[in-house]
Protein backbone atom coordinates (compact mmCIF):
# COMPACT_ATOMS: atom_id res chain seq x y z
CA UNK A 1 0.00 0.00 0.00
CA UNK A 2 1.14 3.77 -0.75
CA UNK A 3 2.16 5.77 2.08
CA UNK A 4 -0.85 8.86 1.93
CA UNK A 5 0.65 12.34 1.60
CA UNK A 6 1.79 12.66 4.93
CA UNK A 7 3.71 9.69 4.81
CA UNK A 8 4.97 10.30 1.48
CA UNK A 9 5.97 13.74 2.41
CA UNK A 10 7.65 12.26 5.40
CA UNK A 11 9.49 9.47 3.40
CA UNK A 12 11.12 12.70 0.88
CA UNK A 13 12.51 14.39 3.54
CA UNK A 14 13.96 11.54 5.02
CA UNK A 15 15.58 11.04 1.80
CA UNK A 16 16.35 14.47 0.83
CA UNK A 17 18.49 14.60 4.29
CA UNK A 18 20.58 11.16 2.62
CA UNK A 19 20.90 13.10 -0.66
CA UNK A 20 22.53 16.30 1.46
CA UNK A 21 25.08 13.68 3.43
CA UNK A 22 25.72 12.29 0.05
CA UNK A 23 26.78 15.17 -1.68
CA UNK A 24 29.30 15.83 1.51
CA UNK A 25 30.78 12.24 1.50
CA UNK A 26 30.88 13.05 -2.56
CA UNK A 27 32.69 16.50 -1.54
CA UNK A 28 35.55 14.81 0.15
CA UNK A 29 35.83 11.70 -2.13
CA UNK A 30 36.95 14.74 -4.61
CA UNK A 31 39.85 16.26 -2.64
CA UNK A 32 41.65 12.07 -2.69
CA UNK A 33 44.35 12.94 -4.78
CA UNK A 34 44.62 10.62 -7.53
CA UNK A 35 48.16 8.93 -6.47
CA UNK A 36 46.84 8.18 -3.16
CA UNK A 37 46.88 3.97 -2.67
CA UNK A 38 42.97 4.05 -2.74
CA UNK A 39 42.14 6.65 -4.78
CA UNK A 40 41.11 4.80 -7.66
CA UNK A 41 38.70 2.76 -5.68
CA UNK A 42 37.33 5.89 -4.04
CA UNK A 43 36.91 7.62 -7.47
CA UNK A 44 34.70 4.62 -8.80
CA UNK A 45 32.52 4.23 -5.33
CA UNK A 46 32.24 8.39 -5.85
CA UNK A 47 31.07 8.15 -9.29
CA UNK A 48 28.58 5.19 -8.59
CA UNK A 49 27.07 7.13 -5.75
CA UNK A 50 27.07 10.27 -8.07
CA UNK A 51 24.41 8.37 -10.74
CA UNK A 52 22.67 6.61 -7.71
CA UNK A 53 22.12 9.94 -6.43
CA UNK A 54 21.61 11.75 -9.29
CA UNK A 55 18.70 8.91 -10.18
CA UNK A 56 17.17 9.24 -7.07
CA UNK A 57 16.89 12.94 -7.04
CA UNK A 58 15.26 12.46 -10.31
CA UNK A 59 12.84 9.90 -8.58
CA UNK A 60 11.91 12.10 -6.12
CA UNK A 61 11.06 15.46 -8.36
CA UNK A 62 8.84 12.78 -10.57
CA UNK A 63 5.04 11.60 -9.52
CA UNK A 64 5.08 9.68 -6.65
CA UNK A 65 5.67 6.38 -7.37
CA UNK A 66 6.51 3.98 -4.33
CA UNK A 67 8.03 1.29 -5.73
CA UNK A 68 10.25 2.45 -8.11
CA UNK A 69 11.13 5.31 -5.43
CA UNK A 70 11.90 1.81 -2.93
CA UNK A 71 14.30 0.62 -5.85
CA UNK A 72 16.17 3.86 -6.39
CA UNK A 73 16.48 4.40 -2.42
CA UNK A 74 17.82 1.26 -2.03
CA UNK A 75 20.37 1.06 -4.84
CA UNK A 76 21.36 5.01 -3.54
CA UNK A 77 21.56 4.04 0.08
CA UNK A 78 23.91 0.95 -0.99
CA UNK A 79 26.09 3.32 -2.99
CA UNK A 80 26.06 5.84 0.05
CA UNK A 81 27.54 2.91 2.67
CA UNK A 82 30.27 1.61 0.21
CA UNK A 83 31.70 5.00 -0.34
CA UNK A 84 31.05 6.13 3.39
CA UNK A 85 32.92 2.74 4.53
CA UNK A 86 35.76 3.82 1.80
CA UNK A 87 35.77 7.26 3.50
CA UNK A 88 35.99 6.31 7.30
CA UNK A 89 38.82 4.03 6.02
CA UNK A 90 41.11 6.39 4.37
CA UNK A 91 40.24 9.05 7.14
CA UNK A 92 42.02 6.42 9.77
CA UNK A 93 44.79 5.92 7.39
CA UNK A 94 45.39 9.57 6.55
CA UNK A 95 45.33 11.18 10.57
CA UNK A 96 48.98 9.62 10.58
CA UNK A 97 49.72 10.82 7.14
CA UNK A 98 53.57 12.47 7.01
CA UNK A 99 51.86 15.56 5.84
CA UNK A 100 49.51 15.46 8.70
CA UNK A 101 52.40 14.56 11.15
CA UNK A 102 54.65 17.46 10.14
CA UNK A 103 51.57 20.34 9.83
CA UNK A 104 51.00 19.21 13.55
CA UNK A 105 54.20 19.61 14.49
CA UNK A 106 53.83 23.40 13.20
CA UNK A 107 50.58 24.20 15.17
CA UNK A 108 52.04 22.41 18.12
CA UNK A 109 54.61 25.35 18.10
CA UNK A 110 52.34 27.50 17.06
CA UNK A 111 50.19 26.78 20.13
CA UNK A 112 52.48 26.94 22.58
CA UNK A 113 53.73 30.63 21.30
CA UNK A 114 50.15 31.91 21.62
CA UNK A 115 48.87 30.14 24.76
CA UNK A 116 52.11 32.03 26.28
CA UNK A 117 50.86 35.15 25.04
CA UNK A 118 47.05 34.56 26.09
CA UNK A 119 48.88 33.87 29.75
CA UNK A 120 50.37 37.10 29.70
CA UNK A 121 47.07 38.84 28.97
CA UNK A 122 45.49 37.35 32.18
CA UNK A 123 43.46 35.16 30.60
CA UNK A 124 45.04 32.40 32.56
CA UNK A 125 41.50 30.17 32.49
CA UNK A 126 41.37 30.09 28.49
CA UNK A 127 45.31 29.96 27.94
CA UNK A 128 45.26 26.62 29.39
CA UNK A 129 43.00 24.96 27.89
CA UNK A 130 44.48 26.85 24.67
CA UNK A 131 48.10 25.33 25.54
CA UNK A 132 46.49 21.79 25.32
CA UNK A 133 46.94 21.82 21.83
CA UNK A 134 50.58 22.71 22.18
CA UNK A 135 50.78 18.52 23.06
CA UNK A 136 50.52 16.05 20.38
CA UNK A 137 47.73 14.35 22.37
CA UNK A 138 45.66 17.72 22.10
CA UNK A 139 44.54 17.16 18.82
CA UNK A 140 43.08 13.62 19.20
CA UNK A 141 39.45 13.18 17.90
CA UNK A 142 37.85 15.97 15.82
CA UNK A 143 40.71 18.69 15.94
CA UNK A 144 42.98 15.81 13.99
CA UNK A 145 40.14 15.26 11.53
CA UNK A 146 39.46 18.83 10.96
CA UNK A 147 42.98 19.05 10.11
CA UNK A 148 43.02 16.41 7.87
CA UNK A 149 40.16 18.07 6.26
CA UNK A 150 42.33 21.59 6.14
CA UNK A 151 45.61 19.68 4.86
CA UNK A 152 43.73 18.15 2.46
CA UNK A 153 41.67 21.07 1.07
CA UNK A 154 44.96 22.77 0.79
CA UNK A 155 47.12 20.19 -1.08
CA UNK A 156 44.28 20.07 -3.64
CA UNK A 157 44.14 23.82 -4.29
CA UNK A 158 47.94 23.82 -4.30
CA UNK A 159 47.95 20.88 -6.83
CA UNK A 160 45.45 22.65 -9.05
CA UNK A 161 47.26 25.68 -8.93
CA UNK A 162 50.66 24.19 -9.57
CA UNK A 163 50.02 21.82 -12.05
CA UNK A 164 50.80 18.19 -12.51
CA UNK A 165 54.61 19.48 -13.12
CA UNK A 166 54.97 20.75 -9.34
CA UNK A 167 57.98 18.54 -6.85
CA UNK A 168 56.30 17.25 -4.05
CA UNK A 169 58.57 19.74 -2.10
CA UNK A 170 57.22 23.12 -4.20
CA UNK A 171 53.29 21.65 -2.79
CA UNK A 172 54.70 20.78 1.28
CA UNK A 173 56.03 24.39 1.22
CA UNK A 174 52.86 26.06 -0.18
CA UNK A 175 50.37 24.10 1.84
CA UNK A 176 52.84 24.28 5.29
CA UNK A 177 52.49 28.66 5.02
CA UNK A 178 48.88 28.30 4.55
CA UNK A 179 48.19 25.88 6.91
CA UNK A 180 50.13 28.16 9.54
CA UNK A 181 48.43 31.27 8.44
CA UNK A 182 45.37 29.41 8.98
CA UNK A 183 46.14 28.60 12.53
CA UNK A 184 47.97 31.25 13.44
CA UNK A 185 44.92 33.53 12.56
CA UNK A 186 42.25 32.02 13.99
CA UNK A 187 44.20 31.34 17.51
CA UNK A 188 45.01 35.62 17.87
CA UNK A 189 41.40 35.53 17.34
CA UNK A 190 40.81 32.97 19.90
CA UNK A 191 43.08 35.23 22.24
CA UNK A 192 41.10 38.14 21.80
CA UNK A 193 38.31 36.47 22.84
CA UNK A 194 39.72 35.15 25.66
CA UNK A 195 40.54 38.68 26.64
CA UNK A 196 37.20 39.24 26.35
CA UNK A 197 35.46 36.90 29.07
CA UNK A 198 37.51 38.52 31.93
CA UNK A 199 34.92 41.23 31.60
CA UNK A 200 32.05 39.11 30.26
CA UNK A 201 32.32 35.84 31.89
CA UNK A 202 29.00 34.31 30.69
CA UNK A 203 31.16 34.54 27.27
CA UNK A 204 32.59 30.89 27.36
CA UNK A 205 28.42 29.74 27.11
CA UNK A 206 27.20 31.93 24.40
CA UNK A 207 28.29 29.78 21.13
CA UNK A 208 26.72 32.06 19.07
CA UNK A 209 28.57 35.01 20.12
CA UNK A 210 32.13 32.97 20.25
CA UNK A 211 31.23 31.77 16.37
CA UNK A 212 30.74 35.66 15.38
CA UNK A 213 34.16 36.86 17.14
CA UNK A 214 35.91 34.10 15.20
CA UNK A 215 34.02 34.76 11.89
CA UNK A 216 36.12 37.69 11.09
CA UNK A 217 39.50 35.43 11.13
CA UNK A 218 38.28 33.06 8.97
CA UNK A 219 37.01 35.31 6.87
CA UNK A 220 40.52 36.74 6.73
CA UNK A 221 42.12 33.32 6.12
CA UNK A 222 40.08 32.42 3.09
CA UNK A 223 40.49 35.78 1.67
CA UNK A 224 44.39 35.44 2.14
CA UNK A 225 44.45 32.32 1.27
CA UNK A 226 42.39 32.08 -1.65
CA UNK A 227 44.62 34.78 -3.53
CA UNK A 228 47.41 32.70 -3.00
CA UNK A 229 45.91 29.44 -4.49
CA UNK A 230 44.17 31.48 -7.37
CA UNK A 231 40.98 29.81 -6.19
CA UNK A 232 37.91 30.08 -8.53
CA UNK A 233 34.46 30.77 -6.57
CA UNK A 234 34.35 26.45 -5.84
CA UNK A 235 38.15 26.54 -4.53
CA UNK A 236 36.94 29.52 -2.04
CA UNK A 237 33.65 27.41 -1.43
CA UNK A 238 36.18 24.49 -0.47
CA UNK A 239 38.88 26.46 1.86
CA UNK A 240 35.83 28.37 3.97
CA UNK A 241 34.27 24.86 4.81
CA UNK A 242 37.68 23.70 5.68
CA UNK A 243 39.00 26.67 7.95
CA UNK A 244 35.52 27.22 9.44
CA UNK A 245 35.51 23.33 10.73
CA UNK A 246 38.96 24.30 11.71
CA UNK A 247 38.25 27.06 13.93
CA UNK A 248 35.19 25.77 15.24
CA UNK A 249 37.25 22.75 16.70
CA UNK A 250 39.95 25.23 17.97
CA UNK A 251 36.67 27.31 19.32
CA UNK A 252 35.61 23.85 21.37
CA UNK A 253 38.98 23.35 22.69
CA UNK A 254 38.66 27.42 24.39
CA UNK A 255 35.02 26.40 25.54
CA UNK A 256 36.54 23.63 27.44
CA UNK A 257 38.32 25.81 30.00
CA UNK A 258 36.94 25.87 33.35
Amino acid sequence: MSPGPGGARDVLVVLREELAKARTSLEKASLVWKGEGAAVELAAAAQKLFVAAEALDARIKAPFDGLLLDRAAASFRTAASTLSKQLDDRQAARRAAPEITRVLRRFVAHAREIGKLTHKRGADHVAAAMEELGFDEGWDGAPRDAVVLLVDTLLFLARTKLGEGAGEDQISSLVDRAASTAMVTCMHALKDLAQRVQSEPTLLKDRFALTNGLKPAVANVVERLGVWFSADEAGRARLHGAVEQFGQRLLDRLTRAP
